[in-house]
């Protein structure tokens, strides 16, 4: 606190100063003691490597409390100078050094640092060595530019070059480990051989040592991704790498350099006789153009133009007015690397506010979102049979849309038609599914192993197929039922085929897509005249079927399932052509009963159409009332009865106009379908 307060004159307690910094972003994580004085400790983020530093902590002090910041004398010194004994430096790596300063310091006496220096440095957990050394790791700690001094007398010729490492070249690091360094590692040399690493470490054969005199202190900026990737390749880490990795400010280069030549010539007695500025100068401010009304809406306060600007200027930003009092141009201090645009100023607004006292509002934005008919229109039909779905009692399963080859044979799904992906994370996820069964039976095993034995579940989604060279993605709807379909106290009623079929219809009529209809087929994964191809206006549009036996046991199963799975882009399509609706007719229906002979070719379907072919204004309802096949009937035959209801939409009907369409109706069956009257 004592090392804080020489730079910005603050009074509150350690821990109500903790509890601020916190606030603002920059989390104390615990307060020790070290010689009777608190030191906080700070987690630092990433994008802040301003704050490693004791100046950049006052800073922040100063703008969250309002205080001033302490001036600070350097020695002055005009950049790019050079005189009698400067030294010779030479940047090959431009690209990764982009300006490196150099002072001599002649009449240098090397010994112990003063009690009050050592104190700071062991608060921070840094070794006291000697004055030389311990005055540049203490400017890196206030003000975070890293530096080194070298024993000029070890340097040949007196010459430093900063370059790229040569094939096999190695140095001695400070730590006494020899280092090979890898080809293109950026180096401080001499003219005859590697001193450094740069922005890492300094090297044991240029080191300041009790016999030495005359030293070149080293202030340079170092790109920060050739110094994170030396670091990360000879792990070698150090307060310098932690800097420069993160980046240093430009503009502090020079004035970090003059202060450390000052304290070491008032600890050890140097005086500066040579300086060398190599490099580019500090490249220009970022000028970021800032809204205030926009700020406001993001924030939700009402700051006017002078209280924007008085707020930016606490973290040492510069602001003019562009055009109206709205629009500021920011001039955005050197060492702020993370305020590249206007958002981040609204955040250092907020911070300086206080988050805790941001008022809570819920934003307004006027969001058009973008219209595709098509697509606006497929999306809502998906919803549809999503919630008719749930709506006639199935339960929502999603499982995983990877299978295994295992799965796919004992379901006996074709490896060729699956897509095996070019990287799997496992074998039992190695394949994309080509159909929903797997999943489903997935999950029926699942829960019948937990004791659930009535089962009802669809799913809809993806799946994917090879067919020939291409690959093709499509929606399916899939449909699993087991167990019991209903139980009374009287009676029970067991899922079956017919079961699955009624929920298939229920969902076509209520998406408008007509009736359904099954032809018979064959198909690998299902019992033998347990399966076939559902119809839509005549399309194939699924299948549906009884799982065979020999796909249940290979999979663990021992109880029967019905599966059914559909196009849904089928059902979609059709929907047009039956979306019309009648309402109820409100007066009594006139009932008939019929009953016929038909050939065993014909189905009750095709019955079923011709009874419902439209009369005019009259409804016609059908109803099956019984099938019979046996020996009261021709062979090749099968006897069917139906209760047809009959009814208009504006009035009664008398029985005349009933028979009238009754006998048209019959003859319609005898003339299209070989029927018989009985």
């Amino acid at each position: 606190m004592e090392w804080l307060r020489e730079h910005v004159p603050v009074r509150l307690p350690a821990e109500r100063l903790a509890h601020r910094l916190t606030l603002a972003g920059l989390e104390v994580t615990e307060i020790e003691q070290a010689d009777g004085q608190p030191v906080l400790v700070l987690e630092i983020t990433p994008n802040r490597p301003d704050c490693l530093s004791m100046l950049g902590i006052a800073r922040e002090v100063a703008a969250i409390t309002g205080r001033r910041l302490k001036p600070h004398t350097e020695e002055a010194r005009p950049s790019r100078t050079v005189r009698a004994r400067s030294p010779r430096i030479r940047i090959e790596d431009r690209a990764g050094c982009s300006r490196y300063i150099g002072r001599v310091l002649d009449g240098v006496r090397v010994g112990p640092s003063p009690e009050w220096m050592q104190r700071r440095l062991a608060a921070c957990g840094v070794r006291a060595i000697n004055n030389v050394v311990d005055a540049t790791n203490y400017v890196l700690l206030d003000r975070g530019q890293p530096l080194h001094a070298f024993d000029l007398d070890r340097l040949a010729q007196e010459t430093i070059v900063v370059r790229a490492a040569r094939p096999n070249e190695a140095v001695t690091t400070l730590d006494g480990v020899r280092r090979i360094l890898p080809l293109g590692t950026l180096v401080i040399a001499d003219a005859e051989r590697p001193v450094a690493i740069a922005g890492v470490m300094g090297g044991a054969e240029s080191a300041v040592t009790d016999r030495t005199t005359r030293i070149l202190l080293e202030s340079a900026g170092f790109d920060p991704l050739r110094v994170r990737r030396t670091a990360r390749a000879l792990g070698l880490a150090s307060e310098s790498s932690y800097r420069f990795e993160r980046g240093v400010d430009p503009e502090g280069i020079e004035p970090a350099s003059a202060a450390a030549a000052s304290l070491i010539g008032t600890l050890a007695g140097g005086s500066v006789t040579g300086m060398r500025d190599a490099g580019r100068p500090p490249s220009k401010r970022t000028v970021i153009s800032f809204n205030v009304a926009h700020a406001n809406r993001r924030l939700g306060i009402r700051w006017s133009p002078t209280e924007v600007r008085t707020t930016l200027a606490r973290i040492f930003c510069r602001v003019a007015s562009s055009g109206t009092s709205e629009a500021l141009q920011v001039t955005v201090p050197s060492f702020r690397r993370d305020l590249t645009q206007a958002v981040d100023l609204e955040e250092e607004m907020a911070r300086l506010f206080g988050y805790d006292r941001l008022p809570e509002t819920i934003p307004h934005a006027a969001i058009a979102p973008a219209v595709d008919p098509a697509t606006s229109s497929r999306v809502a039909a998906t919803r549809r049979l999503r919630e008719l779905c749930a709506a006639a009692g199935l339960m929502e399963v999603m499982p995983w849309a990877l299978v295994s080859a295992a799965e796919l044979s004992a379901c006996r799904e074709s490896v060729d038609d699956a897509v095996r992906l070019a990287n799997p994370l496992s074998q039992d996820h190695a394949y994309l599914r080509p159909s929903l069964r797997v999943g489903l039976l997935r999950v029926a095993k699942r829960n019948l192993s937990q004791g659930v034995a009535n089962l009802r579940m669809f799913e809809l989604g993806n799946v994917v197929r090879r067919s020939g060279g291409s690959i093709a993605e499509s929606l399916r709807l899939g449909l699993a039922v087991s167990g019991l379909w209903s139980r009374t106290w009287r009676a029970q009623a067991p899922a079956d085929l017919f079961q699955l079929k009624g929920l298939l219809q229920v969902m076509t009529d209520r998406m408008g897509a007509g009736a359904i209809q099954i032809a018979p087929a064959s198909l690998s994964w299902a019992e033998p005249g347990q399966a076939g191809t559902l119809l839509l206006d005549q399309r194939p549009a699924g299948v549906i079927g009884q799982v065979a036996r020999p796909v249940l046991e290979a999979l663990g199963l021992d109880q029967p399932i019905w599966l059914a799975e559909l196009d849904p882009e089928g059902l979609f399509q059709a929907r047009h052509l039956h979306a019309s609706l009648r309402p109820p007719s409100p007066f009594p229906p006139v009932k008939r009963d019929l009953s016929v002979l038909v050939p065993d070719a014909v189905k009750f379907s095709d019955v079923l159409a011709i009874l419902h072919e439209p009369q005019e204004a009259m409804t016609v309802t059908a109803q099956l009332a019984d099938r019979y096949a046996g020996d009261r009937v021709p062979r090749g035959s099968y006897s069917l009865t139906v209760s047809l209801s009959y009814a208009h939409a504006e009035r009664t009907l008398t029985a005349t106009e009933v028979d009238a369409v009754h006998q048209r109706l019959i003859r319609a069956l005898m003339d299209r379908l070989d029927a018989q009257l009985r």
